[in-house]
């Protein structure tokens, strides 16, 4: 059985991870120096920034679980 689709699912949470640890500390540089206004701009940015980590982990989590399936694996049903 292969690790390579359940690492590449784990790399691809480390760069969302990696990505929203960059964007909160640019936030808070901002919030800091009074230039960030929380406002209708900021909530939509915000849901849609939650809205892509979770099909993210939805859809990648049945991807890898699909994944296992496949005739390339050892045990694929497909």
């Amino acid at each position: 059985m292969s690790f390579i689709p359940v690492m590449m699912y784990l790399v691809g949470l480390a760069v969302f991870g990696f990505i929203y640890w960059l964007l909160d500390g640019i936030e808070k540089i901002f919030v800091g120096t009074g230039l960030a206004v929380a406002g209708d701009t900021y909530d939509i940015l915000l849901y849609l920034w939650l809205g892509i980590i979770v099909v993210y982990v939805l859809f990648g989590g049945i991807w890898v679980i699909r994944s296992y399936n496949e005739r390339d694996n050892i045990g694929g049903m497909y």
